[in-house]
């Protein structure tokens, strides 16, 4: 028999089939190599991609106590040492059946999904798996800038023919000796900042939270919001939705982007003015935007910004890679170690 007992709860995200792909067991392995036993719970069996995005932004608004806990989890629970979760709700009637349960682990980099204070009462340590999307993210959104700058999507003959000018062909350029302005500068913009390093770009970045050694390290130069808009070729967006985040990139602050720049978005919608934006597009006082997060997603049929001629949109796939689970296992999986070793968790919650 086992020591411990580690149930992972999957969903339409983290799905049973990803986490039982070889190169997330080959994680899971080094718990099993602890004595280990691992249980699988499904959530939402069936879902569908919209059903799961309307779900999860629910989520991360609400929290885990408008839902229903899982009958399942439950009853796998109750004696167990550690739950693993990815945006499968994990709320107080989960966390009091829980007798033994010593970790909640989440493997995003938020835990929305779990009630916070409901593990404290109960000495329930909460983990999460920050840095988890730093690869694939900011892979993709290089490729979104270097796809809306030089037209590689729009250019794609099968779509449409043997085309010579696109919106933006008096000012195409190479990324070598551009500008490029990165709003938020946690660990995905500052792994952007270092693949455009590559490139040969000059890094400016906005984030109030940080302190300036961080920026001086990076390689980048820290400036205010208002400034970064007004120099830089490229602005790329990479902060936390928050309360006073929301809206951070104005109509105001649009306005201040050069003509001939281009505005890419691979982390949420709420942080930019999307009216003001799309205003901006449509008049050609900015070169183009690339995004892939919207205020409506799926994008509604007959919105404006589906009618641009310099826009790239793709539907919130930046994180989206085949090894998903296993970059979020590994993170995750470490401090689900460090507790059965009883050593200090990495990334804890609580």
């Amino acid at each position: 028999m086992a020591t411990y007992k580690v149930v992972l709860f999957v969903d339409s995200s983290l799905t049973y089939d990803k986490v039982m792909a070889p190169d997330a067991q080959a994680i899971l392995d080094r718990l099993r190599d602890l004595d280990a036993e691992i249980v699988y719970v499904e959530d939402q069996k069936g879902w569908t991609r919209s059903q799961f995005t309307e779900y999860a932004s629910k989520v991360e608004k609400v929290g885990p106590e408008e839902f229903e806990p899982n009958p399942e989890l439950l009853e796998q629970v109750v004696d167990a040492d550690v739950v693993l979760a990815n945006f499968a709700p994990v709320g107080k009637a989960v966390i009091d059946a829980g007798k033994k349960l010593k970790l909640i682990g989440v493997t995003r980099s938020g835990a929305e999904n779990v009630n916070i204070e409901a593990a404290k009462e109960a000495g329930v340590h909460v983990a999460v798996a920050p840095g988890r999307l730093v690869e694939p993210v900011s892979d993709y959104t290089i490729g979104m800038m270097i796809a809306e700058s030089r037209n590689i999507a729009r250019m794609n003959i099968q779509d449409h023919g043997w085309l010579g000018d696109a919106p933006n062909v008096g000012y195409i350029k190479s990324l070598k000796g551009q500008t490029i302005g990165i709003i938020g500068f946690g660990i995905i913009g500052r792994r952007v900042a270092e693949k455009l390093r590559a490139f040969g770009c000059n890094i400016v970045a906005y984030d109030p939270f940080l302190p300036d050694e961080v920026f001086e390290q990076e390689g980048a130069r820290k400036v205010e919001l208002d400034e970064l808009m007004e120099v830089s070729d490229f602005v790329s967006v990479h902060a936390r939705l928050t309360k006073d985040t929301e809206g951070l990139v104005s109509a105001e602050m649009i306005a201040k982007m050069k003509p001939h720049a281009f505005f890419v978005n691979t982390a949420r919608a709420g942080l930019v003015d999307m009216d003001a934006l799309v205003e901006a597009l449509a008049a050609h006082k900015i070169g183009g935007a690339a995004l892939d997060v919207f205020t409506e997603e799926p994008i509604p049929e007959g919105h404006p910004i589906l009618a641009l001629d310099n826009v790239t949109l793709t539907p919130h796939r930046a994180g989206n890679c085949s090894n998903l689970a296993a970059l979020s296992l590994d993170i995750i999986v470490s401090d689900v170690e460090r507790l059965l070793k009883g050593e200090p968790l990495a990334h804890p919650k609580c």
